[in-house]
């Protein structure tokens, strides 16, 4: 079954978000720098699921995993999940994702999230995902 995720690109005020947004689009994955203290849920990620990106406060991109995390060598940001791609589209606010986490902690790189909340938040980026 098909579960979703939201993935903060970067830490916010730590300087690289703008850098692990243009890995993660041109490289169709999500990045996680190996360092990140709170990783959250990445390693329940398979093929098939589907990630939210977020940069800073908003979504704007989603795209289906065509594989679980694998770790690479990549000067710290060996953390990665691949995606088939990625659709773009508008900025939409991230509120409402305290309420549809599931389990983990409220400042984790990779959310659980409900289906509900996920498709809602896609239906709005645009391109509504099958």
């Amino acid at each position: 079954m098909t579960q979703y995720f939201v993935c903060s690109i970067g830490q916010k005020g730590e300087g690289y978000d703008d850098e692990n947004l243009r890995r993660c689009i041109i490289n169709s994955a999500y990045f996680m720098h190996v360092k990140c203290s709170q990783k959250g849920k990445i390693k329940d990620i398979k093929a098939d699921d589907v990630l939210i990106l977020k940069y800073k406060d908003t979504f704007f991109a989603y795209g289906r995993a065509s594989s679980k995390m694998q770790k690479i060598d990549d000067r710290g940001w060996c953390l990665k999940v691949p995606v088939e791609g990625w659709i773009t589209g508008k900025s939409v606010s991230k509120s409402g994702i305290k309420s549809a986490q599931i389990g983990g902690n409220n400042h984790a790189a990779v959310k659980s999230v409900s289906r509900e909340f996920a498709r809602k938040k896609m239906n709005k980026i645009g391109i509504p995902l099958g």
